[in-house]
């Protein structure tokens, strides 16, 4: 009889939000509308009425595909706000559309497509170029994006390119 036994785990999505009250929201802070990370763009709330409790209207930017989403809460119910997080990264390399890149622990992330837009022109340029670049990604949700760009200088980020995620 062998002790040995292999034991899979399963990511249930539960940890990649957190629950907030809808009344606490503010411009500027993320929730999940329809399943998808955005941005709180403005909020308003309405007096509670006759015949119910106030609502809050939430409209609010995806910030991965810039999309304008809505959302109209009771201003106590609980609403979901995903965990948000930038990184940094130092450029190493691009291969077939595909970033290299390297973190300050030294961990490589190649999974990373080259962006099509103003941001992804820059960093091919500064590749081809030899500038050392800082590329920074946001992740939310299990989805990934590049967020801006920037040269590497020894002091920090020199100047930067950003979409505003």
């Amino acid at each position: 009889m062998s002790d040995e036994f292999e034991v899979e785990t399963t990511d249930s999505g539960a940890s990649m939000s957190t629950p907030v009250q809808t009344s606490t929201m503010k411009k500027g802070s993320h929730i999940l509308i329809k399943g998808r990370p955005c941005k709180v763009d403005n909020i308003s709330t309405s007096k509670p009425g006759k015949h119910g409790s106030a609502k809050c209207h939430l409209v609010a930017i995806d910030i991965f595909t810039g999309k304008k989403m809505e959302e109209i809460s009771p201003a106590h119910a609980t609403v979901h706000s995903p965990i948000v997080k930038r990184i940094e990264y130092n450029l190493v390399d691009i291969e077939d559309g595909f970033l290299s890149l390297i973190c300050e622990s030294g961990d490589m992330k190649e999974d990373v497509r080259l962006p099509e837009n103003d941001i992804g022109t820059k960093i091919k340029d500064m590749h081809d170029t030899g500038s050392p670049c800082i590329v920074t990604i946001i992740a939310a949700m299990g989805e990934e994006a590049v967020i801006s760009s920037g040269i590497n200088a020894e002091n920090g980020v020199v100047s930067t390119q950003s979409t505003g995620g």
